[in-house]
């Protein structure tokens, strides 16, 4: 047809010029009198009025064939289903709802059946790729011969299939499901569980009824009726939120503002309120709901609050907010319950084992010492046997040498295992204490990870969404400058008796690590608890001077260092990014340093250290002085990590693609990461 109506165009403008020549030359001969004697037959004959006749005539022929040839290959497209298929065909159609749309070598639709015309009556002679872009995909390479395209063709929801040997499409309308779907699904049951997380200092020394209580009260009742959910309170600190999932994607689209209005409550000098809310949905059963729910919320807390979790059955976690450092809840009464609590599953095992996380730290190697030091203090005749799993190649240099200085051939036997001996010791009754790490994809060996039944979790960072699956127990402090502050806590604050001690060589790398994690003390992790630690274990005997000396730099090192702070770029205000020219490995205590190097820097707020760790991984080591959540910035990389201290490890990338990749999510999410809560201690 189209091609038809571009010969007649062409056709029409070749006999309107004609004319136009035409009656031009007969003008110029009867007036300019270029040919003798021709002005006075004219006038005799008024032949302009008959060529003007003759003119016309030939038009309206020409528009009268025309308009016959448009409608007999138009009558040709509109041939019914039935006249191609027969009756029973048609009907089936109809009734099924199936349209067939017709094109030609170049998309153009040709014939289009009943269905289709009674959605769309004008498809005829259009491209259909221009109408329907979607349906390009069935053109691309390799697409599949059963592959099926949703396309919505004037508000109708169809599933499009197409032949290519007869360039045909068939629709097939779905959208009464669709539309039955799309109301299930919004009218789904959503289950949350809303927690204030510092009710009791905000309770402190007051009623219920304080001020800043009610408010934030009111504010949690206001927002979730606004949404369309019900909120009941179960506990004092606590509520139930059920709504639909429409509601959901209503507080979802407004990014949970409800975190920072009720941040916005606190006075001047108040200790601002925080929530943590889990949500569950898209599971048919409210048991399951709920056990979604709170592990969503438990999350949330161990994530230091402040933040909103959406757990889908099935998929990967949502978090919105969390741009808050964590609150301290530590206790001395908590921590002294926590310590007998493992202390009594400790006795009751066999054997330990101890395990930090694939490229052990000073931190990590000083955190299973402690361990080791509670096992072997049970002196009633009861000592546990106990060892912690070592891999030479998976345990950063510097924590390496610090552990061949500081023991013997002789001692080292007694105090650590192979990956592959650990396995042949483990047993029903084997306890497995995993340290400074949570995410199984870090356990410096998975197999022995997979093989115990009885793992305890004791860690200092963020809860992620992976996680090591039904320890019989965790102990998350995310307040914590290091695990190696939280396991002297452990052995300091216990009540066993006799009273835990610990080596003063294990106290000495216990206590590098905390210097290493705390930046010595520069961290904004670091207050009153990091310091009481580090005097503990001075009074069992831990050297300073030595730790220090385990973390010094050499002078190659120092070199490296130096060369990675040249290459420091700002891609935005108070953020600096710095990456390794040199595409050979270097260690990722290095990449740590210069991170640190960075951050110590006026006027910084976050930096990230760029290198090769591997050959085919690419680190990020990030920190922060707490205006800005790197934490939540390395989960958008993959990784994790603390609110001032984190890290990523991107596989198969060059460090000048990880480079790009970080400038692009600082670009989306640096908004979202900054804050200006100040942390309480």
């Amino acid at each position: 047809m189209q091609r038809f109506i571009k010969r007649i165009r062409i056709f029409s403008i070749i006999v309107v010029w004609i004319e136009i020549l035409l009656f031009g030359f007969l003008i110029l001969i009867t007036f300019a009198d270029i040919i003798p004697g021709a002005k006075e037959v004219i006038e005799e004959n008024n032949l302009i009025f008959i060529a003007t006749a003759v003119f016309l005539v030939i038009d309206w022929t020409f528009v009268v064939w025309s308009w016959y040839r448009i409608k007999s290959i138009r009558y040709k497209n509109n041939l019914k289903t039935s006249d191609l298929f027969g009756e029973t065909v048609q009907d089936s159609l109809h009734f099924a709802k199936v349209g067939i749309i017709v094109v030609d070598d170049n998309h153009d639709v040709i014939w289009t059946n009943e269905v289709i015309k009674q959605t769309d009556n004008e498809l005829l002679d259009k491209n259909i790729l221009d109408t329907l872009p979607l349906l390009r995909e069935f053109h691309k390479d390799n697409t599949p011969e059963d592959q099926t395209i949703r396309v919505t063709l004037k508000d109708v929801v169809f599933e499009v299939s197409y032949i290519k040997s007869c360039n045909t499409y068939f629709f097939n309308n779905i959208n009464d499901y669709y539309l039955i779907h799309k109301y299930s699904v919004e009218s789904a049951i959503v289950l949350g569980i809303v927690m204030i997380d510092n009710y009791e200092e905000l309770a402190r020394g007051q009623e219920e009824t304080s001020d800043t209580l009610a408010r934030v009260q009111t504010k949690i009742n206001e927002y979730f009726t606004k949404h369309g959910a019900i909120l009941r309170k179960y506990e004092k600190n606590s509520y139930f939120a059920i709504c639909n999932y429409l509601s959901l994607e209503s507080m979802k689209s407004d990014g949970f503002s409800i975190l920072d209005s009720i941040k916005e409550l606190a006075e001047s000098d108040e200790l601002a309120p925080t929530l943590s809310i889990g949500m569950a949905h898209d599971f048919p059963s409210i048991q399951k709901l709920h056990e979604m729910a709170k592990s969503a919320i438990d999350i949330a807390i161990s994530r230091g609050g402040d933040q909103v979790i959406v757990s889908k059955f099935a998929a990967d976690l949502e978090f919105f907010g969390g741009r808050s450092e964590g609150i301290e809840k530590r206790n001395k009464v908590k921590v002294r319950i926590l310590s007998d609590s493992i202390f009594a599953l400790l006795k009751g095992a066999k054997n330990v084992l101890v395990m930090g996380h694939k490229d052990m730290d000073m931190d990590a190697l000083g955190s299973c010492l402690g361990i080791k030091a509670i096992c072997d203090s049970f002196k009633d005749g009861n000592a546990i046997p106990c060892n912690v799993i070592y891999d030479p190649k998976l345990v950063e240099r510097k924590a390496r040498n610090a552990f061949s200085s500081s023991f013997s051939k002789d001692e080292a036997k007694n105090i650590i295992i192979s990956p592959k001996d650990a396995l042949s010791k483990i047993t029903s009754k084997t306890i497995l204490v995993c340290v400074d790490f949570h995410r199984p994809s870090l356990a410096l060996s998975k197999e022995v990870l997979d093989k115990c039944d009885k793992i305890i979790v004791i860690d200092h960072h963020r809860r992620s969404e992976e996680f090591i699956e039904n320890p019989i127990y965790t102990y998350f402090e995310i307040t914590a400058s290091s695990a190696s502050e939280l396991i002297t806590e452990l052995i300091y604050y216990s009540t066993a008796n006799p009273a835990v001690t610990i080596p003063p060589a294990y106290a000495t790398i216990m206590l590098a690590g905390i210097f290493l994690d705390t930046n010595y003390y520069r961290s904004t992790t670091s207050g009153f608890r990091t310091f009481e630690a580090s005097m503990i274990l001075r009074s069992y005997g831990a050297d300073n001077v030595t730790a220090d000396d385990f973390l010094k730099d050499e002078y190659e090192e120092h070199l490296l260092i130096s060369r990675i702070l040249s290459n420091i770029k700002t891609p935005f205000s108070t953020v600096v990014y710095c990456a390794n020219p040199d595409p050979l490995p270097v260690d990722q205590a290095t990449l740590a340093k210069v991170a640190n190097q960075c951050i110590n820097m006026k006027g910084i707020s976050a930096a990230f250290a760029i290198g090769k760790i591997s050959e085919n991984e690419v680190k990020i080591s990030a920190r922060s002085d707490g205006n800005i959540n790197v934490q939540l910035l390395c989960e958008k990389l993959g990784g994790g990590g603390h609110f001032t201290m984190a890290a990523a490890v991107i596989k198969s990338k060059s460090i000048e693609d990880v480079c790009e990749k970080l400038e692009d999510i600082l670009k989306i999410y640096l908004d979202d990461a900054k804050t200006n809560i100040e942390q309480g201690d």
